[in-house]
């Protein structure tokens, strides 16, 4: 479990094994957030991990951060990260999906194409989430673009994105636009500004599992047990 570089690792256990990984906390960055964890990325991290149902429908966080801490220099002990209210999620195309679960972040997603690990999107709702690093709106077009003349976009069912880190509500909104743009050909549900990825709090992402997307509903829900 994790997200950001375990991406790598998550979806080669998955392929290899057809053991559920999930993108979710990792050790640092949240079960050690001071003075402790926060509680939307706890709630969904046991729903998960310790109970025999599925998740269910998941809610938007009402608040979040993106304030790095340095934890090398014992930073992160001084206070609290500052929260700032969340705007939500964005809707970003209607619709109706169900499918597996199947993304990460999306540089380290990069190191996968063209070895044995690459993920089979038959059926697919996609999720990625960009790193710290912030690419830009235009080269997260550029890699949808590779996707698409792969054949990616193409066998999807849903596409949900991670809300990206350090961006103004400017890119975020040429984000959008790029999405929506590179996705015109298909009519799939998007769901944009969600609460997974590098940016907190986060819910997490079992891997392999079905899921649905609802826009008239307004929901999306994650419809098969992870764990036994």
């Amino acid at each position: 479990m994790g997200y950001s570089d375990i991406t790598v690792l998550n979806l080669a256990i998955w392929k290899e094994t057809g053991l559920v990984t999930f993108n979710g906390p990792a050790l640092i960055t949240d079960f050690g957030e001071h003075p402790s964890m926060l509680s939307y990325t706890e709630h969904y991290f046991l729903k998960a991990t310790v109970s025999g149902e599925p998740i269910g429908i998941l809610e938007p966080a009402s608040d979040w951060t993106e304030e790095f801490q340095d934890w090398e220099q014992k930073m992160d002990l001084n206070r609290p990260r500052k929260l700032t209210p969340s705007v939500g999620w964005h809707w970003l195309r209607a619709g109706k999906a169900e499918g597996k679960l199947m993304g990460g972040c999306l540089e380290s997603l990069q190191h996968l194409r063209g070895t044995p690990y690459w993920p089979d999107w038959d059926n697919t709702i996609f999720f990625f989430e960009t790193s710290e690093e912030k690419p830009s709106p235009a080269t997260i077009d550029g890699i949808l673009m590779d996707y698409e003349i792969m054949g990616v976009l193409q066998k999807l069912s849903g596409l949900i994105v991670g809300r990206p880190m350090y961006y103004s509500d400017e890119e975020k909104s040429q984000l959008d636009q790029h999405i929506l743009e590179r996705t015109r050909k298909f009519d799939f549900p998007i769901i944009t500004n969600m609460d997974f990825g590098h940016t907190a709090p986060q819910f997490t992402l079992p891997i392999g599992c079905q899921a649905k997307i609802d826009s008239a509903k307004k929901h999306f829900e994650i419809i098969e047990t992870a764990v036994i």
